[in-house]
């Protein structure tokens, strides 16, 4: 079946030729009843001739019509017609990155974390692409980056492209599992996108050969140069990271798309600055330590000593706190107000119940003095002496399980002119005891303490972390493409002395940190904590969707 300029394929009116190769062609259409402009393929020239491929094209198609992300060209619809499979894709208006000019670093980490993510998106789905390669991405005009092509390998004379069935993808871009025909998964895309970025760093391909046999026992054996070795500028942390995804062995590269992306968003965002190293939030809490002191009363020569308890203070210094690079302080200053908290409720349970216990003992102990320098009866002192003991205040409990010792009762002098033998006057301590558990005025035994934990919170199922992480997934994607937008349209304002609205950077800036903690939130596998942060950011995000005019 031949298209022309006009003529009309099913609901689709040809509008033009974009492109050909050796499995199709490739046509702007207009859909005559939605009026939208789609690409349509239309691929093998005769399937019932070929009926392996056209099984391995109708697995494609179904593949396709599963994936659904914004730096992936969508499949539309697909039929058959005349003995030709038609697939109705996207339109994608842009340019493919092997036309591009030379790029910025800043548009390179920006373009590598887009494809990044529609890879990982589509490895979630069991989808590998096996063709990454620069022709296969395109860039619209607002910078955003989508991935065409998904499984489509094409063969033609070009040394670039290969036979589906034998090995598939571009020769210059294979992993060496696809050279030796082994089996494949993500990581074979990862390698792919690892010489892309090598060649996007430098401007050259790591491995260039006369033939095609040269270039492919170079992808087998060969280690590659250094990117910094042709670009000094490229900063050390990227150019490891090239030769990392570059690994002869998957199991030496990045794992996971996801794992790849962050290594480059950690070149791509400043880094964090260290906390100080002296850093406290409370004043230093007073610690106490108990020393006897041997006391005389000066009106009662000869008496006893008395011993009693004072507070010799001890300053504890504040903790010190490691510097570290974290993406937020939050759990730092919780911790140092939580140690605080604790260190100041264990110094007043320390303190205060002795020093409500010596003030006690201190007052009857004046009393019997009083008593005694005054010359009174030995029934008059005795009844101070009780007055006293009724008025002292009732001792507390001990927390810290250290009780109080007087000293022995003074004895007053005989009155003048009395026939009476002295008498003692007897002062009556305050009793404490040792207990951890508050009074118990009742009397009775106190009930049993159920030391039994309570059974822990059912965390989230796999099947919920994993429906957070394919939500956070294409909240990230979307919010790629906005970022993509947003510094489109300010570089083209700053070329005219101009900046952006300020509330537009600080919305973008808000939905990266929200982005961040739903990430570490669902690390830690909590679920609410994420759903909210991802709530937030998706706020922040269709505020810049809207600003876009998306």
């Amino acid at each position: 079946m031949s298209s022309e300029t006009g003529q009309r394929v099913g609901d689709y009116e040809v509008l033009a030729l974009l492109g050909s190769g050796g499995m199709g062609r490739v046509y702007k259409v207009r859909n005559v009843i939605s009026n939208r402009e789609e690409a349509m393929k239309i691929l093998l020239p005769d399937f019932a001739q070929e009926q392996e491929l056209a099984q391995r094209f109708m697995s494609e198609i179904r593949t396709l019509a599963g994936l659904d992300h914004p730096n992936i060209a969508q499949l539309r619809t697909a039929f058959q017609i005349q003995n030709q499979f038609v697939m109705v894709m996207e339109f994608v208006e842009g340019t493919t990155l092997d036309k591009m000019p030379a790029l910025h670093l800043e548009q390179i980490l920006e373009y590598s974390m887009q494809v990044l993510s529609a890879l990982s998106y589509a490895h979630g789905k069991g989808v590998t692409h096996r063709d990454i390669k620069p022709a296969n991405i395109m860039i619209t005009s607002h910078g955003l980056v989508k991935l065409m092509d998904f499984g489509i390998a094409k063969s033609t004379n070009d040394m670039n492209l290969t036979r589906p069935g034998t090995t598939m993808g571009s020769i210059y871009y294979m992993s060496p599992e696809q050279v030796r025909g082994s089996a494949v998964d993500g990581r074979t895309d990862i390698y792919s996108f690892g010489v892309m970025l090598y060649e996007m760093l430098t401007g050259r391909k790591p491995f260039q050969a006369d033939t095609s046999y040269s270039v492919l026992n170079a992808q087998l054996n060969e280690a590659p140069a250094p990117p910094a070795q042709w670009n000094p500028t490229i900063p050390a942390e990227l150019n490891a990271i090239v030769l990392r995804a570059m690994a002869k062995d998957p199991s030496g590269r990045f794992q996971t798309a996801d794992e790849f992306r962050n290594a480059i968003r950690a070149v791509r965002e400043p880094k964090v600055e260290p906390v100080p190293a002296a850093v406290t939030m409370f004043e230093a809490v007073p610690a106490t330590s108990w020393e006897p002191v041997s006391t005389h009363s000066p009106s009662s020569p000869g008496a006893p000593p008395m011993a009693t308890q004072v507070i010799s203070p001890t300053v504890f210094s504040p903790p010190v706190v490691a510097p570290a690079a974290q993406k937020s302080n939050r759990t730092l200053w919780i911790t140092l107000g939580a140690v605080a908290a604790i260190l100041v409720l264990a110094a007043l349970a320390t303190v205060l119940p002795r020093f409500f216990l010596t003030h006690a003992g201190q007052k009857t102990a004046s009393v019997a003095t009083d008593a005694q320098s005054s010359g009174s009866s030995p029934a008059q002192a005795s009844a101070a002496g009780q007055t006293a003991t009724q008025s002292a205040p009732s001792p507390q409990p001990d927390f810290a399980g250290t009780a109080m010792t007087s000293g022995k009762p003074a004895r007053s002098s005989p009155p003048a002119g009395g026939n009476s033998s002295p008498q003692p006057v007897k002062v009556k301590q305050p009793q404490t005891t040792v207990s951890d558990q508050p009074a118990n005025p009742t009397g009775q035994n106190p009930p049993p303490v159920n030391n039994s934990n309570p059974p822990a919170a059912q965390g989230p199922t796999p099947q919920q972390l994993r429906e957070g992480h394919d939500r956070l997934i294409n909240i990230d994607a979307r919010a790629d493409a906005a970022r993509a937008g947003v510094q489109n349209i300010r570089s083209q304002q700053q070329a005219q002395g101009l900046d952006i609205r300020g509330d537009i950077l600080a919305s973008m800036t808000r939905m990266n940190r929200f982005l961040e903690e739903a990430d570490h939130a669902l690390s830690q596998r909590d679920l609410d904590s994420a759903n909210d942060y991802m709530d937030r950011a998706n706020t922040e995000l269709a505020r810049l969707e809207s600003f876009l005019g998306r």
